[in-house]
């Protein structure tokens, strides 16, 4: 998963933080320094958020939205619709447009392994 990190470009910020990573993850990102908790931060880099609903993702927002920037990037990792390991209502045809409520756009979407996704969101600045 070396690779993933490049992808990401994650080597490149201070402070990352990884929430809900699931067990098939569990080594990924051994190769950078991460947090698994934003409880105790003010202001978020960049945040990878591991969700398999729309609902959960919205309730790690409201935690996260306060503690970003124009400049935060969040990665959204959600399973791929089409297999049958990660049963999910999230997936590439997904709604995204309630981002909006909170300043956000995603702005790339890139196929992890046969069973994620990933997509690239960040505030949208007017």
């Amino acid at each position: 998963m070396r690779n993933l990190i490049k992808k990401l470009k994650l080597d490149k910020h201070n402070d990352v933080y990884i929430l809900n990573k699931p067990e098939s993850f569990a080594n990924a990102f051994d190769d950078i320094a991460y947090s698994g908790s934003i409880v105790t931060t003010s202001y978020v880099e960049c945040a990878l958020v591991f969700t398999q609903t729309k609902e959960a993702f919205i309730n790690e927002m409201l935690t996260l939205f306060p503690r970003i920037s124009d400049n935060s990037i969040i990665w959204v990792f959600y399973p791929n619709g089409t297999t049958k390991k990660e049963i999910s209502e999230l997936h590439k045809e997904f709604d995204w447009d309630f981002l909006g409520d909170y300043r956000l756009k995603p702005t790339k979407l890139i196929a992890v392994n046969s069973a994620w996704n990933v997509m690239k969101i960040k505030k949208a600045i007017a």
